[in-house]
């Protein structure tokens, strides 16, 4: 960690100057992080919209909630953002649900940073801005079609990556609203220090405002939250630093009412939501009779291309296995609009749920008969109850006038349980029937709107992010009650994505009848058979078609594992390869451990070891091996080479030959892929290389690096989709196509490329809805058969599609 970070919050509230910004917590990695996480440092800026109250207390604990989901989630950088980020939309979500019937609602606007040494992350939820201050160029980050609208009002999460490298002296400004008046200061922000330019946007509007002002500067990784009137101290020694664990602001201060000078005396009284707007209040959506203009995102810049190196893949057993910590269960919090005395007011969201119509005559005439019937049947059940204690004396032997006791308690309990479960009985089937129905309405009809505008677009990009907003209203309508009409006009939604994305869904089924419960860290398939490698133990497992065509079954009695066998002993396997079926050895599977130790396996024989001849140099560590007509290429990636052994009937017994000339790869390749004189390389952070071996002579091998990926869909301008993906493993399409696919763990991916241009021609995801089997989580292997089966590992389940191209 060689840059410190200095933050200052700009915060005020109906001209009150507030030094502690709710919701900011800043954060260094603890003692209890996950070891993938350990060099990350986080920075959550969470913008609460809507019209509930929170407590300060609710507020900082739902984004201390996102930090510490954030630090126990293992895999990739992008995987933890988004766990933090859905775990914000979950608890908001369960309490817009909980609070939906009394009218109030909450949207959360998330920004994530995570910095690992100079390489800034960002994930942005809802509209949120980011400002990149740098020393040459100036960068705003600001894509609502891909960050969508809010957190807390749908069950899909929508997140929008972005990333860039900071240098000493840079400056960032997270906010969700920025005032008019800092339009020139955002443009040309000219002032010397931070000091300055906090002055600068602090003077220049009394608008209220929220947003956060960061510096970084040369350093050792410190952390300094500043308070938000403070003058900025020029030495860094006298700014508020960090513990190693945590920063937040534990107790983010509030104005009392009583306090606001520039309140009537009758704003007291009111809620804190009632209280005037600030900055970021959104206005009451407009009456739906009234034809608006519909408004159009304009596409922003794009991310930048250099990512950061991304963690070798936890689930790949070759470089080193990795721990995933049991994921942090949410919090579920109750609305409370006091603390301490003190409250605090949540601005309204952009864009809420349409005010109802109108109620018609027939729903009031029905409405008020149920209110008319609630009562006649409370005076029913008093009469009825009036004369049967008076009935009861009467059937008594005793002539005599009995005064008429009083209901017994029992009858009284009776009573008072039925008559509000009838009422609460009644109110819920006319909200179900009446207002459910409303709000179905509205966001249908908003869904049919922006299709008809989809129509008459003509840029890809917009009209990508306008059927994006189309499934976005028909996924809350449906929340409220699934037809054909939603149905319907979701296919068509996805059809036309699917067109502007080129994107291919093919239907998955799992392999086998239950989950194995083991983490698969790489596959190969034959005709028939499929291979597993598990990760925990090194061991290859064979799987082979079930009886009647349904799935897999594992063959218990297939033995290929490490072990000692006569005088050679074989470690935990770091790569399988499924052998073709004519060899010396009679062996169907392959597998080779970290020392370059082959073992020979095939159902019902014993393995077969035999060591490879080692290289002059000796073995680094072996990492992955391919087979290319004939002849075993093995990666060592600590020593940056790629070893040849020239193959006989399946054996190879003659010392190796160096791949590469004077130009060598770099230590993170984590996949390669052989094709003649062609090597393609995959790297961590997710870029490829390419090397071509010369046969005239090694000095004139020459390698490219990085390849440039080239992406021909025009409704991806405004995205970079390689520089966010997240490539875990590289490999051919199945003969005679001779394609390359990437893998894209994190959302389930996989890429496709020309060989040749390595253009983009499409991409195969799963089918989405109810009929898509795989759970959501990472792809921990991928593999493609001869007669072009595909396959997919998730969370301890094989996956196949007979669909592939």
């Amino acid at each position: 960690m060689a840059l410190d970070l200095t933050l200052v919050p700009l915060y005020r509230i109906n001209g009150q100057e507030i030094t502690s910004l709710p919701g900011l917590i800043v954060q260094a990695p603890p003692q209890s992080a996950v070891r993938v996480r350990a060099q990350d440092r986080l920075v959550v800026y969470l913008l609460l919209t809507g019209n509930a109250v929170f407590s300060v207390s609710e507020y900082m604990q739902t984004a201390q909630n996102a930090a510490d989901v954030f630090y126990k989630t293992a895999g990739s950088l992008t995987n933890a953002l988004r766990a933090a980020t859905e775990n914000v939309n979950k608890n908001l979500l369960e309490r817009n649900m909980s609070t939906s019937g009394r009218g109030q609602y909450t949207s959360g606007w998330l920004t994530l940073a995570a910095l690992r040494d100079s390489q800034c992350t960002f994930s942005m939820s809802g509209p949120m801005h980011v400002f990149w201050f740098g020393q040459n160029e100036t960068r705003h980050i600001h894509e609502p079609g891909t960050s969508g609208r809010g957190l807390g009002t749908s069950q899909k999460t929508y997140v929008y990556y972005s990333q860039i490298s900071l240098m000493a002296g840079d400056r960032m400004l997270f906010l969700g609203r920025a005032p008019g008046a800092w339009e020139s200061t955002l443009n040309d922000p000219r002032p010397s220090s931070l000091e300055a330019m906090r002055r600068r946007l602090s003077t220049l509007t009394r608008e209220d405002l929220n947003a956060v002002l960061i510096q970084s500067s040369e350093g050792t990784g410190v952390l300094n939250l500043l308070k938000g009137t403070a003058e900025i101290p020029e030495q860094k020694k006298e700014a508020q630093t960090t513990p190693p664990s945590l920063i937040t602001n534990a107790s983010a201060q509030v104005v009392p009412l009583s306090a606001r000078k520039d309140q009537p005396d009758s704003a007291a009284e009111l809620p804190a939501h009632v209280l005037h707007p600030s900055a970021y209040a959104i206005p009451p959506q407009r009456d739906e009779s009234i034809p608006q203009e519909p408004t159009q995102a304009a596409p922003l810049a794009s991310l930048p291309r250099n990512t950061a190196p991304r963690d070798f893949p936890g689930s790949i057993p070759r470089v080193q296995h990795s721990t995933t910590d049991a994921p942090l269960e949410p919090t579920s919090l109750e609305i409370d609009g006091k603390i301490e005395g003190k409250e605090i007011s949540i601005p309204e969201k952009v864009e809420r749920p349409a005010p109802a119509r109108e109620a018609s005559i027939r729903t009031r005439r029905t409405a008020k008969a149920i209110a008319t019937g609630i009562q006649s049947t409370r005076r029913l059940i008093g009469t009825l109850g009036e004369k049967f204690m008076k009935f009861l004396p009467r059937l008594l032997p005793n002539s005599e006038v009995v005064e008429t006791p009083l209901p017994s308690s029992s009858l009284m309990i009776f009573m008072a349980i039925l008559i509000p479960f009838m009422v609460v009985t009644i109110a819920s089937a006319v909200y179900l029937r009446y207002g459910r129905s409303e709000q179905y309405d509205t966001y249908l009809r908003q869904a049919q709107q922006i299709r008809n505008q989809a129509g008459s677009l003509s840029d890809p990009v917009e009209q990508r992010i306008a059927w994006e907003n189309v499934l976005l209203n028909v996924e809350i309508a449906e929340s409220h009650r699934e037809t054909s009409d939603t149905i319907s006009l979701r296919q068509e939604a996805e059809n036309n994505l699917d067109k502007l994305l080129g994107i291919t869904h093919m239907q998955f089924n799992p392999a086998f009848s239950s989950n194995l419960g083991i983490d698969i860290s790489r596959m190969s398939a034959s005709q028939t058979d499929l291979y597993l490698l598990d990760a925990a133990n090194g061991e290859a497992l064979r799987a082979f078609p079930a009886a009647g065509g349904r799935g897999f079954q594992l063959d218990t009695t297939f033995n290929c594992k490490p072990g000692v066998y006569g005088n050679y002993t074989v470690g935990p396997f770091v790569d399988i390869l499924a052998l073709p079926g004519l060899n010396s050895i009679n062996a169907t599977l392959l597998g080779i451990d970290a020392d370059g130790n082959l073992l020979y396996c095939a159902p019902g024989l014993v393995a077969q070891p035999i060591p490879l001849p080692p290289p002059d140099t000796n073995w680094g560590r072996v990492t992955a091996f391919t087979l290319d007509s004939g002849n075993l290429y093995v990666l060592d990636s600590p020593a940056r080479a790629v070893w040849v052994y020239n193959g006989k009937d399946g054996t190879f017994v003659d010392r190796p030959y160096f791949f590469f000339g004077q130009q060598t790869p770099t230590q993170d390749v984590i996949d390669f892929i052989v094709s003649g004189d062609e090597l393609y390389m995959l790297h961590a952070d997710g870029h490829l290389s390419n090397c071509s071996y010369s046969r005239i002579g090694s000095s004139s091998s020459q390698c490219v690096d990085p390849l440039v990926m080239i992406n021909p869909f025009k409704a991806y301008q405004d995205i970079d989709l390689f520089g966010t993906a997240h490539f875990t493993q590289l490999l051919f399409a199945a003969p005679p196509d001779q394609s390359i696919l990437l893998l894209d763990a994190d959302t389930q991916r996989i890429f496709r490329f020309s060989q040749r241009s390595l253009e983009l021609q499409n991409q195969f995801r799963p089918t989405t809805g109810t009929t898509n089997p795989i759970p959501s989580g990472t792809v921990g292997a991928v593999t493609v058969s001869p007669n072009h089966v595909l396959y997919l590992a998730v969370d301890g389940q094989v996956y196949f599609t007979t669909e592939m191209p």
